[in-house]
């Protein structure tokens, strides 16, 4: 993934409190933009995020979205709810995504600043740079297939900690249960993105402070 901005600096996200981009998208996604009062609408690919942004897909819907500061991936499934948060540390971005149901697949670029974390009603997901799967249920809990890198799970109910490795996949329950076991590669979530060679681009126009018209280009497979 490339992004270029002609005239686009970090301090015009700042200000527009811009985090990510939507890439793709498949059947029907849904964003609501800021506080929980706030109406749904349609996504489509090339959509702004912001932090605290919702985005809730329906079934057999499929979404990828960006983030603008170090190319980080979220891929999220059909019925799936996520809230996107990017909190700006200088330069960078401090990543924790609320996930309250569904299945996630993220690829973590290595984070500069701060750690990326996706919280979920039982536990909470961290790691530095990896790619792991995490399916969310808030009756029986959370699910997460890590394929690389090295990611740490806790138990919100216990505070117990586990480090998965790559192949490994980890069990945390509501009642505190936490287990680590050799993931079965059958277990593993389809990852519908079937475009990875396919290069495409988006061009999205954004205003400045001053007004001006600025054009942020995102070049991704």
């Amino acid at each position: 993934l490339l992004i270029l901005g002609l005239g686009l600096s970090g301090t015009l996200f700042a200000q527009q409190a811009t985090v990510a981009v939507m890439t793709k998208v498949k059947g029907t996604v849904e964003v609501r933009h800021g506080g929980s009062d706030a109406s749904y609408n349609v996504v489509k690919a090339g959509e702004l995020l912001s932090d605290e942004d919702f985005v809730r897909t329906a079934a057999n819907a499929f979404a990828v979205l960006i983030y603008l500061d170090d190319k980080s991936m979220v891929k999220l499934k059909g019925n799936t709810n996520l809230s996107i948060r990017g909190k700006r540390v200088g330069k960078g971005l401090e990543k924790n995504l609320e996930l309250t149901g569904g299945t996630v697949k993220a690829v973590v670029s290595k984070q500069r600043r701060g750690e990326f974390k996706i919280t979920s009603p039982t536990s909470v997901a961290s790691v530095k740079g990896t790619s792991f799967w995490m399916i969310t249920n808030s009756q029986t809990g959370d699910v997460v297939y890590n394929e690389e890198g090295v990611v740490q799970l806790t138990n919100l109910a216990t505070g117990d900690i586990v480090d998965l490795l790559e192949n490994q996949t980890g069990l945390s329950t509501p009642d505190g249960g936490l287990t680590v076991s050799t993931t079965i590669a059958s277990d593993i979530p389809v990852d519908e993105d079937g475009t990875d060679d396919v290069p495409q681009e988006l061009r999205i126009i954004m205003t400045g402070p001053d007004g001006q018209e600025k054009v942020l280009i995102i070049q991704y497979n």
